[in-house]
């Protein structure tokens, strides 16, 4: 979460509701896409990013807005074209 720097299993407090969520990807095959994922205890919310213009080799840093009001977690997902995928470990949201 961009400003926090927390990592995965830390807590982060927010202030009001939109964030921005911030993550560096390096990749060898394309991506696919990436997906951050969210939960308030009731519910699991997915924000899809669509990776499907980048090309072999590639690294990019990606800062995605996002409403995480009344949400209780957060994690990231990042899948390529041969269906190998990345996640992080739940961060926890106060």
């Amino acid at each position: 979460m961009k400003g926090t720097a927390q990592s995965s299993g830390e807590s982060i407090s927010l202030n009001g509701k939109q964030t921005t969520i911030s993550f560096k990807l390096k990749w060898t095959f394309p991506m696919n896409y990436a997906e951050i994922i969210s939960g308030d205890g009731n519910k699991v919310y997915r924000e899809r990013i669509s990776l499907q213009y980048t090309h072999p080799f590639g690294e990019q840093t990606f800062n995605v807005p996002l409403d995480l009001a009344g949400r209780k977690w957060v994690r990231l997902e990042a899948w390529d074209v041969a269906a190998n995928g990345a996640f992080t470990q739940t961060v926890w949201v106060k």
